[in-house]
Formats: C-alpha cells, structure tokens, sequence
C-alpha cells in the first residue's frame, strides 16, 4: 500500500507528534508499505529526500522555531501542502492518508478525499481535541463545523490514549478508537551501571518545552519548597526550550532555586539517551497530555516517574508501582511525590526496573503501525499493544556525568 503521513511538524522540528510520524512511518516501510511524508519546510530542510525508506516532503512554511509553531505558521503549511498535495497523490499513487492532529492538518486529509479519494484516518495528539487546552477552546469552538465535517469523511478517528479518546467523544459526536504510542526500547534502555553513591544529589529531570501546558512555573515553586524543607542535596535538569525561557530563569532566581537547576537547552537523541541514564527520576507536572513519548522513553531507561494525574499520563504511569502520580488540585501532592522519590533511592530504583519492564511488553511502534495499516484493509486496531518483548540491549560503557550547574542542598 502507497501510505501518505501528514504533519506539520517532523523531526528534527517538533515534539512527540513528531517522533510518533516518524516512527510510525519507518516501521510501516519495515512493513513492506510505500511510505511518504509531507511535512514542514524549515531551514535548510527542504524539498524532497529519502531517510532510509521513508521519502520525506518538504513544503514552503514560515516556521521560525524549531520547537514551536504559532497559527500564521501552520496556516502557511496548510496552504503551502494543500497546494501540493494534488500532484503528490498522483505521482506517488497514494491510496492512504495518516493526518496527524485534526487542525492544522486535518483539512489536508479532507482535500486529498475530495481531489483523489484517498482514505485517510485522523490521528489525535492531545491539544486538538476540545477541552484539552483551555487556552485553545475558543478557537476549538469556531472550528467545531469543520472539525466534524473532517471526522465524518474519515474512515477512523484515532486517539493514543484512552483519556483522550474520552475528551474527543464528549466534545464531537464520533467514536475514538485508540492506538497508544510506542518506544524504542533497543535504543532508549537503562545503562550498564549507574551511580549507586548515597551522598550523590539526586538528579530530578524534565524534558519538553517550555509552554503553558507543561506547567513549569508549578515545578520551580514545588523545587523551592523542597529546597526550604531540607531535603538533603538535589538537582533538577531541565531539557528543552520554548517561550517562557526567559520568565522561568527569572523565576527561578527569584525563587532561590537558579543554583538548583541545570539548563541543556535542545539536545540530541544521543545526548537525551545519556541524560536519562545519568537522571534518577523523570517529572512531567504538565497540565494535559496526549500520551507522552518522553514519559516512554524515561521509563524504557530505567526511570521511575512523577507525573501529574492527567489523561496520558496516567495511561502510562501505574501509581505506586512505576513511579507517582500526584493531583495538581493537591497544594503539596507534589512536594511530598518528590521527597518521597529522594527519600528511598532502593524502591526508586525498583520502579524504574517495572516502568522498563512495562514499556517493553506493552508499548510498541511496530504494533502502532501495524494497527494503522489494518484501519485501510478493514482490521479494528487493538486499544493496547502486545508486542513481544524484544532485545533488551547494553551498552558496555559508563553513562556520561551531568556537567555544569550547581547542586540543590535543602
């Protein structure tokens, strides 16, 4: 089958949606399908390339960040793709359509139905579905007309979490079917060894951007807290950038905390896989999620989670067991997850070998995929992956230490 993915967003541009296209698309090339991509210009990132199997198309757009995107600018891809989308399904014999995110790019999915009589499916990421973002319910509202209209000429709705699929159907009159997102865990796996010293500080970590809905303000007051409370020494790490860059520094010397932080900005896949490994937790306070890739990736190295209790987050979370899940609506909920993660560093230590455990059974790229490419042949996906655990490799080296910044002494 020739397979045409949409986003606006593809890496190196983007967050987990776009992590999610792309491995989505790889493992359908493995799957012996035809695999195209339309997606973003950005740069020097242009026009038409093959990575690996996949053929990636890039289309004029007006992104200036490589992390973010405001509405001019997915209004320029929508335009700029709908103006090739045409020639494309032609010349690549496109019979099927994966549109991520119902806006922008749901409109894709509805032009390539109505100009070739592609089938496509709508997949869901988390701040295109009503209520997920109150900041967007106003805009959510003025496009609902379109919206249902899209998810009508679709041939299956999807969502990568069942809170998800639960807030789309209580906003649009259509039926959710979930397909949970995947990790690699051949890649993303725990280190050889880690540094097991008592008297180390103890590395929280965030990785996402820095935006309203990751509620980071939150953290830094949470850390302070902590800091005043005498906890013992800490370190938060923060991987990422976005607009409140600036305001959360200040915050943060306001606060008292700068000399508890350490800022790595965007990294690479490489760098990100050592940060996790040299981490002791993974904190995600966010205010809503889709299905968090970074969560996955955190918990298939090894890493116990304090995650607010959110749709997505608690899809991937099992409290108690993997790591916490705290109520934002608690003033000190997440406070206490936090010393209680520092305060016992064996069972810290235990709930990342079940987080690993738990990926690796039940969170698989290949079953995501596969399930995409059964909605086009008449198969119903499976709400929960089953994929067979595979290699659980090693590496043979150390994990490097965390460079720069202070440590965090309550």
């Amino acid at each position: 089958m020739n397979i045409l993915l949409i986003n606006y967003e593809y890496p190196p541009i983007g967050g987990g949606a776009a992590t999610a296209t792309a491995a989505i698309a790889g493992h359908l090339a493995s799957l012996g399908h035809a695999v195209t991509v339309l997606t973003s210009r950005f740069h020097d990132l242009t026009g038409e390339v093959r990575e690996g199997n996949v053929r990636v198309v890039r289309c004029p757009a007006i992104r200036k960040s490589p992390d973010r995107s405001g509405l001019l600018e997915m209004l320029s891809f929508l335009v700029s793709a709908g103006l090739r989308l045409g020639s494309l399904i032609r010349r690549q014999r496109i019979g099927a359509a994966i549109v991520f995110f119902s806006f922008p790019c749901g409109p894709l999915g509805l032009w390539g139905w109505m100009r070739g009589n592609v089938p496509y499916v709508i997949s869901l990421r988390g701040g295109d579905v009503p209520g997920n973002e109150a900041a967007l319910d106003f805009l959510h509202g003025l496009l609902a007309p379109l919206r249902r209209f899209i998810f009508q000429r679709s041939i299956a709705v999807i969502a990568n979490s069942p809170g998800l699929k639960d807030m789309s159907e209580r906003a649009d009159p259509f039926p959710v079917q979930v397909i949970p997102n995947g990790v690699d865990t051949d890649y993303f796996h725990p280190p050889v060894t880690r540094d097991e010293a008592a008297d180390r500080p103890f590395a929280f970590l965030f990785v996402g951007r820095f935006q309203i809905a990751k509620n980071l303000f939150y953290l830094f007051d949470h850390i302070a807290s902590l800091k005043r409370s005498g906890a013992g020494p800490f370190v938060l790490h923060l991987v990422g950038a976005g607009p409140q860059n600036d305001e959360l520094r200040r915050h943060a010397k306001n606060g008292g905390i700068a000399d508890c932080l350490v800022w790595h900005g965007w990294v690479d896949k490489i760098r990100l896989r050592e940060i996790y490994w040299s981490a002791d937790c993974l904190v995600n306070p966010s205010l809503c999620e889709g299905m968090p890739n970074v969560v996955l990736e955190a918990m298939a190295c090894g890493l116990p989670v304090i995650a607010s209790r959110v749709p997505g987050n608690d899809a991937v979370v099992r409290h108690g067991e993997t790591g916490w899940l705290f109520d934002l609506e608690k003033p000190d909920a997440l406070r206490t997850a936090l010393r209680e993660m520092m305060a016992d560093r064996g069972r810290a230590s235990e709930m990342g070998e079940k987080g690993r455990t738990w990926v690796v059974d039940d969170f698989s790229w290949r079953k995501a995929a596969q399930a995409y490419a059964d909605l086009f042949s008449g198969s119903v996906p499976r709400s929960t992956a089953e994929e067979i655990a595979p290699r659980q490799g090693r590496v043979s080296r150390r994990p490097e230490p965390f460079s720069g910044g202070h440590v965090c002494r309550g």
